[in-house]
């Protein structure tokens, strides 16, 4: 193989697959980047077994061909090359990487050994907005489990059923609950690993319109513009989780997002250590109060202005809990619905009637 490409091109494709690369000691060749000639394109693929990732560039092609190179080896030499034409020839044993004023040759392995990454078959085909799917993900995905020994909930599981989808995250200490439209040929309710949800988020930055998901029983594609992923799925069941939802109304707090987040924030500087902060709630001075504590430290006690209706109370929250919810977000008004410090703490959005988040309080 022989090609001639702009280091910008290289450069971006390179990044874009391989945050997924794997890092194997028994499988070296799940370090490497495959690069290969594919329809007067330069094909750039990564894998690290669970997820694989390609990309197209544009480039001259002198010469057809593929190779298998170090991921980091060829990225970061990339990265540290001048914004110029870049030319990489395969050789016997080494593949050499030149510019006009840079000659390097860098160590290959065989094109054979590199995994396919697979197409999806007899998957259901999807159609949603890719705003609505980036959002979904990014406000529950946080709340995922990252448990390898509780695998069922170590992911978002999405169930696309009546043209919708409904998508959950949960660590059984807090969910996330989001519902959007779509357009489906079929039902079907999957688990995406934790580790798949952030490259699917970055996949659709910045895309309009919708975009096009193919699911089967065991994986999930997608393909955005020049870019295609699969990931493989969860094989299990979901916790049945609707029964933890509470269906009381309890103390209903409503207040500005952004004046709990600054007040979080600052009562995060005293809840090192214990990694809580209590809401105490009063109708009739209508404020909040946020509490936090550290030994080593001192205390914080914040007022915050709000709307209140139902009974004076407290709760202890934990704190990295609430602050995934508030920096995840962009809510106008938070609707917090407070029962006892027994029962999970529910927050909705007036603004997003399709979402809910829920924390389970402390009890000391």
């Amino acid at each position: 193989m022989k090609i001639i490409c702009t280091q910008e091109n290289l450069r971006n494709g390179l990044q874009q697959v391989s945050r997924i690369v794997g890092s194997s000691l028994t499988l070296p060749i799940l370090n490497n980047i495959l690069l290969q000639t594919e329809n007067g394109q330069l094909k750039i693929s990564a894998t690290n077994l669970e997820m694989g990732m390609s990309t197209l560039i544009r480039c001259k092609i002198e010469k057809e061909g593929g190779v298998c190179i170090a991921a980091k080896v060829l990225l970061d030499l990339v990265n540290n090359l001048p914004n110029d034409n870049i030319t990489i020839e395969v050789g016997e044993s080494e593949t050499s990487v030149t510019t006009e004023r840079y000659q390097t040759k860098i160590k290959h392995l065989p094109v054979e050994d590199f995994p396919v990454i697979p197409a999806v078959e007899d998957g259901i085909l999807v159609a949603i907005s890719a705003a609505s799917f980036k959002e979904v993900i990014d406000s529950i995905g946080f709340a995922a489990s990252t448990s390898e020994t509780q695998p069922e909930i170590s992911g978002i599981a999405m169930k696309f059923e009546n043209s919708k989808l409904t998508a959950v995250a949960t660590d059984r200490y807090r969910l996330g609950e989001m519902s959007i439209p779509v357009q489906t040929t079929d039902d079907r309710a999957i688990i995406v690993p934790h580790r798949s949800i952030s490259e699917l988020s970055r996949m659709v930055v910045g895309t309009e319109g919708n975009i096009g998901l193919n699911i089967s029983n065991t994986q999930m594609a997608l393909s955005v513009n020049d870019t295609y992923m699969v990931t493989r799925l969860i094989d299990g069941q979901y916790p049945e989780y609707s029964q933890i939802i509470p269906e009381e109304t309890g103390t209903v707090i409503t207040l500005e997002h952004s004046s709990l987040l600054s007040a979080l924030k600052t009562s995060g500087i005293f809840s090192r250590g214990a990694g809580s902060v209590t809401l105490g709630f009063d109708p009739e001075k209508q404020i909040i109060q946020l509490m936090s504590s550290s030994q080593g430290i001192g205390e914080s006690v914040i007022d915050i202005p709000c709307s209140i209706t139902g009974d004076a109370g407290s709760v202890i929250l934990n704190y990295r809990y609430m602050l995934d919810l508030l920096t995840n977000t962009s809510q106008d008004v938070l609707d917090i619905h407070v029962i006892d410090d027994t029962k999970p703490v529910v927050f909705r959005s007036q603004g997003k009637p399709n979402y809910l988040y829920l924390i389970m309080p402390i009890r000391l």
